[in-house]
């Protein structure tokens, strides 16, 4: 080992603003997975449902006791308050050398590296063969010059070095779930297939976007590399180390479902065919889902194919019903896809969740009348309604016009609509328009009736579950809090109708 028996040569601290999240955090467990097989001693630091003091608390105890060569953290925009105090609680403590990766530092390592910061390095873009170069060669004090794919700062600049090249996804491994505690995840929610009560795991088949969506930043990662000659931005993992993944889950850690958060699942019709032939081969059970596109749904076929192997439900960014808006958040799909891809998920019993966007770029009313049109024609199974935010690294970012605070990434929330955000050409109350859609198409409502609306396969794998009554308890809870968070929801609309 390259650590000793003792001391860890990194530990990975998952930031409190995501530590109750039900999404594993993956890509902590991506890295572990990686540097584990290649020797390295790891450990992931993620306790759940305490309050940031504590947690604070936590996570310095556990540094001081075990005393690890490195500390690394990743932060989103959202989250970057919350990943600064946390590390700068533990600078308070030790001079460890702190990394920190992830989209918002690859798109804006100045955030992150400044007189007095806590961090010592961004690793930008894909960590694997990064973290590892730094874990091998990096000492405090010299000029890490050498190492690709980072950027530190140097006589008051920031230093951004070569970026680093995609690495082939052979080598990646497999996510190390023991370093975390599973039995959070192993709980039943409705945050991993969207509205529908699973005890379920997210994965990945590959990684990387063709599309470049004006307002999304997930292709920031992996853009930050150096793209390899003849080597795709768009990389898929081995599909027999994609079973294992799935075998791993379902025969040692007991998941009756899992999510395919690829940033598109299916861009060829080869993918998804060869993934629906090794999974039905394999003889796993769980059921699952994706989140895909509607110009990669545009067979009844392919459609078929994904029902018998077991797939319940497929989430799509509609976004909008306008085309103008469409083409201009460069969305590369039209009305009519997406009215073909809901007619053959409705036509064949595929459960569909549908992403809705308001405040899009010179959105005016007209769009919104575009968008009501094109909703009452699919009928999504559940319609999710945000607000377009001009996340940092993101063309929508550089429309806006002007730079947002540090202070203010907390507020760039998909629920929380600032006007001083505002994207759209209509002057419409941002506030009540989103609260009027949550209403309209029962993004709350006092009974969340699609829970229930699954297919028998759904009903028979809850029934078998040896979890079957925590799904029931989760089931008579959630009715509860649904009502009474209706109530309140309702409550708040008046008061926004009274202003």
């Amino acid at each position: 080992m390259i650590g000793s028996s003792k001391n860890p040569d990194i530990i990975f601290v998952v930031s409190h603003a995501n530590t109750d999240s039900m999404y594993m955090p993956f890509y902590y467990l991506y890295l572990a997975g990686y540097l584990e097989k290649h020797g390295f001693m790891v450990d992931i630091i993620n306790h759940h449902e305490v309050t940031a003091e504590k947690y604070f608390k936590m996570v310095v105890d556990e540094i001081i006791k075990k005393q690890p060569r490195f500390v690394g953290m990743a932060s989103f925009v959202t989250d970057y308050a919350s990943v600064v105090s946390l590390a700068t609680e533990v600078r308070r403590y030790t001079d460890i050398p702190i990394l920190v990766g992830n989209a918002h530092p690859s798109i804006a390592p100045e955030d992150f590296l400044y007189d007095g910061s806590p961090f010592d390095i961004v690793v930008r873009g894909e960590g694997e063969l990064t973290v590892r170069q730094i874990l091998e060669e990096y000492k405090k004090g010299i000029d890490p010059v050498n190492i690709r794919g980072i950027a530190y700062l140097k006589d008051g600049a920031v230093v951004v070095t070569r970026s680093r090249e995609l690495m082939d996804m052979s080598e990646c491994g497999m996510p190390a779930y023991h370093k975390i505690d599973l039995s959070w995840y192993k709980r039943p929610v409705k945050f991993i297939i969207r509205r529908l009560a699973t005890v379920g795991a997210v994965i990945y088949t590959g990684r990387g976007c063709p599309y470049n969506c004006s307002f999304c930043a997930s292709n920031s990662v992996w853009k930050a590399n150096e793209r390899t000659p003849g080597r795709a931005l768009v990389r898929k993992r081995p599909m027999a180390h994609i079973m294992e993944d799935l075998r791993i889950l379902e025969q040692v850690h007991g998941f009756d479902f899992f999510y395919i958060l690829d940033d598109t699942f299916g861009i060829k019709e080869d993918d998804i065919t060869s993934f629906c032939k090794a999974y039905r081969e394999s003889g796993l059970t769980m059921l699952w889902a994706a989140e895909t596109r509607v110009n990669c749904i545009r067979s009844e076929q392919i459609v078929k194919l994904l029902k018998e192997s077991g797939c319940i439900q497929l989430d799509f960014g509609v976004e909008t019903g306008s085309p103008r808006l469409l083409k201009e958040i460069q969305k590369v799909t039209t009305v009519e896809q997406t009215i073909k891809a809901f007619d053959l998920c409705k036509k064949n019993g595929m459960r569909t969740f549908a992403n809705i966007l308001l405040n899009l770029p010179t959105e005016n009313e007209d769009d919104l009348q575009l968008t009501h049109r094109l909703l009452e024609t699919i009928r999504p199974t559940f319609t999710s309604v945000g607000v377009t935010q001009p996340y940092p690294g993101t063309d929508t970012y550089k429309r806006l016009g002007k730079t947002i605070r540090k202070e203010d990434y907390a507020n760039l929330n998909r629920l929380l609509p600032p006007e001083d955000y505002r994207l759209s050409k209509h002057k419409l109350n941002l506030d009540k328009l989103l609260y009027s859609w949550f209403l309209k198409y029962k993004v709350v409502a006092p009974i969340e009736n699609n829970l229930f609306n699954a297919d028998m396969r759904y009903w028979h794998k809850i029934l078998k579950s040896k979890k079957r009554w925590a799904y029931l308890f989760f089931l008579i809870k959630d009715l509860c809090s649904t009502f009474i968070h209706y109530v309140a929801f309702f409550r708040h609309l008046l008061r926004l109708q009274r202003n």
